[in-house]
């Protein structure tokens, strides 16, 4: 499985704080329940989720 938070930008500079803090609880949350079975990452395109995707 794998989750994707898409974001228009990468920029931490551009990322308001509350997003910020949505995107480190969320890694922390699958991260602990799933042993590692869930991938979740932040993409800007869907390029980069493909890239993901074909991982």
């Amino acid at each position: 499985y794998f989750i994707a938070e898409t974001k228009g930008t990468m920029s931490s500079m551009e990322l308001r704080e509350v997003e910020k803090s949505k995107i480190a609880c969320a890694k922390k949350f699958f991260c602990e329940i799933s042993a590692e079975q869930v991938k979740y990452d932040v993409v800007d395109s869907y390029g980069k989720l493909m890239d993901l995707v074909s991982q």
